[in-house]
């Protein structure tokens, strides 16, 4: 396993240079303003839940809704690791490919071809539509590895499949932003990480850790842009 691991950590040390700070305070506000917004709504519609179950049980089963609170919070977190990075980053995709192209910017020195504010208000269905395409990709593989924790002894190794499965998704959804801005079809960026797929693949299992983390997973997107651009541009090109 090479040191890609460590692109991400480089991707925190990136978002704080001066010139880039900026560009990162958008996609850290969607960020935030989503978990926020998902906890406090999921908290409201499960108290209302809660409310009804308890006027509906004995008096000796109250303690019941104390458990259910517990299994709701477990539930939250775990729910939000796998769908939360994917949401977050559909809807900042478009201020993500501009932190690309300034990271890029900053270590390289070259700048994409200048574009006009209204050309990059044009380009935003193009990048959604990217993102639309990175889903297509993800959905069906991720619905063929749930069915196996349906499956005897299957089961056994779905764990480590999925979890690699997500990691590697990881990986080619956060490089999308600098390729896209590039114009490099998603078929050949597969391409290239497969060619070098452990080193990929570690930097992938990295940023999934650290969604792991409740609170933290909201500033992980913008440090795995950031270091997702570098690894790109050092490993791939």
């Amino acid at each position: 396993m090479t040191n890609n691991t460590y692109y991400l950590l480089d991707g925190f040390k990136l978002i704080l240079q001066p010139g880039l700070k900026r560009f990162v305070i958008i996609p850290l506000l969607i960020n935030i303003i989503l978990f926020i917004g998902l906890f406090f709504l999921a908290t409201h519609f499960f108290n209302e839940f809660n409310h009804w179950l308890t006027l509906h049980l004995p008096s000796w089963l109250y303690w019941l809704g104390s458990l259910l609170w517990l299994i709701f919070f477990i539930g939250f977190f775990l729910t939000f690791l796998y769908t939360f990075t994917t949401l977050a980053n559909f809807i900042a995709a478009p201020f993500n490919s501009i932190l690309a192209e300034k990271v890029e910017w900053y270590l390289t020195g070259k700048s994409l071809e200048k574009q006009s504010a209204l050309t990059l208000v044009k380009d935003i269905p193009r990048i959604i539509a990217r993102q639309f395409s990175i889903i297509g990709f993800y959905l069906p593989r991720a619905c063929l590895l749930l069915i196996l924790f349906f499956i005897p002894i299957a089961q056994l190794v779905a764990p480590v499949l999925w979890f690699v499965f997500n990691a590697w998704f990881m990986t080619l959804q956060y490089v999308d932003y600098p390729t896209d801005n590039h114009r490099i079809p998603l078929s050949e960026v597969r391409r290239r990480l497969q060619r070098k797929r452990w080193p990929a693949l570690s930097f992938g299992v990295s940023v999934l850790l650290l969604t792991m983390v409740p609170l933290l997973n909201c500033f992980v997107m913008p440090a795995a842009v950031a270091g997702a651009t570098k690894m790109w541009l050092k490993e791939f090109t």
